[in-house]
């Protein structure tokens, strides 16, 4: 794929059968939850719902930033000769962290180190569908990505009978979806190749190490590395933010209080979840356009986005400031400080999108703003969470945003 052969933009039905697929099995993973709490009880859930919980960020390390480093350079001129490096990139963890756990569940098959190992391959397999199904739509097969997520939501509800019929503990459900997403991802890897996995396997041999590549200057793989741990840093940022968060809740020891923030924060994921996967549907388009237009178009087309939504953004965050300080605190005053967070991420994320997809320059620019933005958002949530909990909570996110985009505006002003 050369630049002038610019990727099309899915279809409408394209991209709504994109979001059903991703919609369905996030509404399977959120009503399996609750239907395992009840048909566990609370004891045996805290087994399963620690264990994945404290894997979450996996997911984040090993999916979001390899997956928009291969939707950056993929569609570039030459760029398909890295699909087996990025393809190598997602199932490396999954394949360490599933031998581990292997090792683990024969040694002591009950106990706390297998069944933590067991939602650590969770993660990382997760991890793993993601990029092989973004793989497989910047190669021009959507409805892969569709029926995987598809394929996902039928094992959620598939374990959840499991559970009911057989009273299948923790760790066993957890072996369970391991072992779908092994079958699953393998099968992704080989629909990449065409249906012929050996084929991958060659290409990772010859292609980006080897075959020319101009998006891989002397065939060398690393700067598909470092646009990969540069595009990891604000996945991984985010998942941080929400994780202090939740202990500033946790030492508040206030159960109904960490409750009702759980509930703000699912309905603010489905916002920010959604407004990021549309990106990453359009992406190939993006990057493609930039290798066309140069970095300076993307950079002052980011500018232009990014100086109303920083002056609005700071005037809405000072607002609910203002609010926290008159003891603001209710359901609407929280809803308010919900939508003003999700207006910012609509508004940031796309200039954000543009920047990461220029060079390793603006990939390090978007890493150091998101870095700040965790330092921000961590430090108002220590005075806020306890002065107005989960109002408290979303204002220091919008904090944390406005900060990452004025950041990037400032750093963008000062480069050529």
């Amino acid at each position: 794929m050369t630049a002038r052969q610019s990727p099309a933009l899915p279809r409408p039905a394209a991209i709504a059968a994109l979001f059903a697929g991703r919609g369905a099995y996030r509404a399977a993973l959120w009503t399996s939850n609750l239907v395992l709490l009840g048909l566990w009880g609370p004891r045996e859930f805290a087994l399963y719902a620690t264990a994945t919980g404290v894997s979450g960020w996996l997911l984040a390390l090993t999916s979001s930033g390899i997956e928009k480093a291969a939707l950056a350079l993929v569609p570039r001129r030459g760029g398909g000769g890295l699909i087996p490096l990025f393809a190598l990139l997602a199932a490396a963890p999954f394949a360490l962290v599933l031998l581990g756990w292997l090792a683990l569940a024969a040694a002591d098959p009950s106990g706390a180190p297998a069944r933590y190992a067991a939602a650590a391959a969770l993660a990382c397999g997760l991890g793993c569908c993601a990029v092989m199904a973004g793989l497989n739509r910047v190669a021009g097969r959507p409805r892969v990505d569709v029926l995987a997520y598809l394929t996902l939501a039928c094992a959620q509800a598939g374990g959840v009978l499991l559970v009911a019929w057989t009273g299948l503990g923790a760790h066993a459900l957890l072996a369970v979806h391991v072992g779908v997403l092994v079958v699953l991802d393998v099968t992704l890897a080989a629909r990449l190749a065409g249906g012929r996995l050996g084929d991958l396997i060659k290409g990772l041999l010859k292609g980006p190490f080897k075959g020319p590549a101009p998006a891989v200057p002397g065939g060398s793989p690393g700067p598909a590395l470092r646009a990969a741990a540069l595009l990891s840093a604000g996945e991984v940022t985010s998942v941080a933010a929400s994780s202090v968060m939740f202990g500033y809740f946790a030492h508040l020891g206030d159960a109904h209080a960490t409750s009702v923030f759980y509930v703000w924060s699912v309905a603010l994921s489905v916002v920010t979840m959604g407004a990021g996967y549309l990106l990453r549907i359009v992406q190939p388009r993006v990057a493609v356009w930039i290798e066309g237009a140069g970095s300076g178009s993307a950079r002052s087309a980011a500018r232009r986005i990014l100086v109303p939504a920083v002056a609005g953004g700071a005037a809405l965050t000072a607002a609910l400031a203002a609010a926290a300080a008159a003891g603001q605190r209710g359901p609407v005053a929280t809803g308010c400080a919900l939508l003003a967070e999700a207006a910012l991420v609509a508004a940031v994320l796309p200039a954000f999108l543009l920047v990461e997809n220029t060079d390793d320059g603006g990939r390090r620019r978007a890493a150091l703003a998101a870095c700040l933005q965790l330092a921000v958002t961590a430090a108002a949530g220590w005075f806020l969470v306890p002065a107005a909990e989960s109002f408290g909570a979303l204002l220091a996110y919008c904090a944390g945003e406005v900060v990452k985009g004025g950041v990037m505006l400032l750093s963008l002003r000062g480069a050529r």
